[in-house]
């Protein structure tokens, strides 16, 4: 016997009839002397454990770390828009849990948290191409700015054409779980500042090939 089974509330409905209307339960090993009484409360004892377990299984829900199935993507939906954060196919509860955990904590509007942001979900951190970043494209600068842009040696191994144009940026992730394009999208679109653009490059699977924007701009 459990607390709010069956059982248990044939016993609890039973120490509330009055004394000396029906014979007391019986000691361990001794019959019973009110089968028809038993009966009777089992049928209303099957009725409240029902609503016992739907008690229990709704106060689970009222917390992330306790609750399971389609409650846990309503908690999403509540906290970052209908369909912003959905579960990945075949992803746990426990797995879903924690990464909703993470973005609720997780740093915004950084270029370390967008990497962070990106490697939560793909498990390796990106490469990252800031164009006014000189260290980024490894070119040189002009006499006014020698710190920033410039980029030189276009289509050369190593380096990359940088500008002084800033807003943008340029994010090449591993994608060894072979993750939609939605779910790293969303990953940047999580931490980057508002009104920043990111292209986006990932491996496999082939619709992540090349840089991609437009449409898809996050």
């Amino acid at each position: 016997m459990a607390t709010g089974d069956q059982s248990d509330f044939v016993r609890r409905l039973r120490s509330l009839l009055p004394n000396g209307w029906f014979p007391s339960p019986p000691a361990s090993g001794e019959p019973e002397q009110a089968p028809v009484l038993v009966g009777i409360l089992t049928g209303l004892a099957s009725g409240l454990a029902w609503i016992w377990t739907l008690l229990v299984e709704a106060q689970a829900q009222t917390r992330l770390t306790t609750s399971a199935g389609t409650f846990i993507e309503a908690f999403a939906n509540d906290v970052f828009g209908t369909g912003a954060f959905p579960r990945e196919s075949g992803e746990t509860d426990a797995a879903y849990i924690a990464r909703i955990q993470a973005s609720l904590i997780a740093k915004k509007n950084t270029r370390a948290a967008i990497s962070a942001a990106v490697e939560a979900v793909t498990g390796a951190a990106p490469t990252i191409i800031e164009t006014m970043n000189a260290a980024d494209c490894h070119g040189y600068g002009c006499l006014a700015t020698p710190a920033v842009g410039g980029g030189y040696g276009t289509a050369t191994a190593g380096l990359r054409t940088g500008t002084l144009i800033g807003g943008q940026f340029f994010l090449i992730a591993s994608n060894p779980n072979a993750l939609t394009l939605s779910t790293i999208y969303a990953a940047v679109a999580s931490a980057k500042a508002e009104g920043v653009i990111g292209w986006i490059q990932a491996d496999a699977p082939s619709e992540l090939g090349t840089f991609v924007v437009g449409a898809n701009t996050v």
